[in-house]
């Protein structure tokens, strides 16, 4: 059951409110699921240039309980609504988590985005309300997010406030890196780069089960590294393939780094990245949740100031 937040007046901003249901689930592998989200107003969503890690907020309800959505009844929103939803009350609030849109697509059918969750186990698993939602999911049932509003976007809109923030400006070589939880976002990154572009993306997940299919028109090399279902540390793998590239002096004075992976990981790939010369300033380093704090995956925060 859904309930409407008391209308009041909002102004033109670049994300809005979309009802959905889910039209397909499909397991990607023994950690990754993949959902379709379908419906007549995503024919608003979208932003004018490749989605890259393009991100969405989807809206999950507390099992049991009514969900207030955020925003003036037609799903628009204004400046910050993020804040006005902080201050509601539990249970009806419920919870916000970032995913990124692995695919957009408009068709006969419809428009459709498909989002990847990762499903978290094992011992110190880091599961939360949206790895909970993708497990539970089935055909028809409603979703919500907060997404960006094709005829409020423009070319002048910044990046970040459509929810994007792959911005390598003139760099010819770029590195990626993430574990599970970034995945998803790399590779719509990668599918999206043009020829020009060299680099390496590296990509973490708990087995090698888990890798999966990934096109791309640049000359970035694509590597997997897999924790051998739990044997190795998360991150391990991950530090030390960045660690051997800074040690072959690959990282090079145009590189542009993009990486999205547990807080710790994150914070030690952009110490060793500055130390090799990278400027972690105009790069992007993004903990997609912590050790420790239950519930905090696919958040995407800003490691800005680590």
């Amino acid at each position: 059951m859904l309930r409407t937040a008391a209308s009041t007046p909002v102004s033109r901003h670049p994300v809005r409110v979309f009802e959905a249901v889910v039209a397909e689930v499909r397991d990607l592998g023994p950690h990754f699921r993949r959902i379709t989200l379908a419906s007549p107003s995503l024919r608003a969503f979208g932003v004018p240039e490749p989605t890259l890690d393009l991100r969405v907020k989807l809206i999950l309800p507390n099992q049991g309980h009514p969900l207030t959505t955020p925003g003036a009844p037609d799903g628009t929103l204004q400046a910050g609504w993020y804040q006005a939803w902080l201050r509601q009350e539990q249970p009806g609030r419920g919870f916000i988590r970032s995913y990124t849109v692995r695919a957009f697509r408009r068709g006969p059918g419809g428009p459709h985005i498909d989002i990847d969750f990762v499903l978290h186990d094992g011992p110190g698993a880091h599961a939360g309300p949206g790895s909970a939602w993708a497990r539970n999911a089935v055909p028809g049932q409603p979703a919500w997010f907060v997404g960006p509003d094709a005829s409020a976007v423009t070319a002048a809109t910044p990046l970040p406030e459509a929810g994007i923030n792959w911005k390598p400006g003139g760099a010819r070589h770029v590195l990626l890196a993430g574990d599970e939880t970034a995945v998803p976002a790399i590779s719509s990154i990668l599918e999206a780069l043009p020829a020009h572009l060299s680099g390496n993306a590296y990509l973490e997940v708990p087995d090698a089960t888990d890798v999966q299919p990934i096109t791309t028109r640049s000359r970035v090399r694509i590597i997997w590294l897999n924790r051998d279902g739990g044997a190795v540390p998360h991150g391990q793998r991950l530090e030390q393939a960045v660690g051997h590239a800074v040690a072959a002096n690959s990282i090079l004075p145009d590189t542009y780094a993009w990486v999205g992976a547990e807080a710790g990981t994150v914070r030690n790939l952009r110490r060793c990245l500055a130390g090799a010369g990278l400027d972690a300033r105009t790069s992007e380093f993004r903990g997609y949740w912590s050790h420790g704090k239950a519930g905090s995956g696919a958040n995407g925060i800003p490691l800005a100031a680590i």
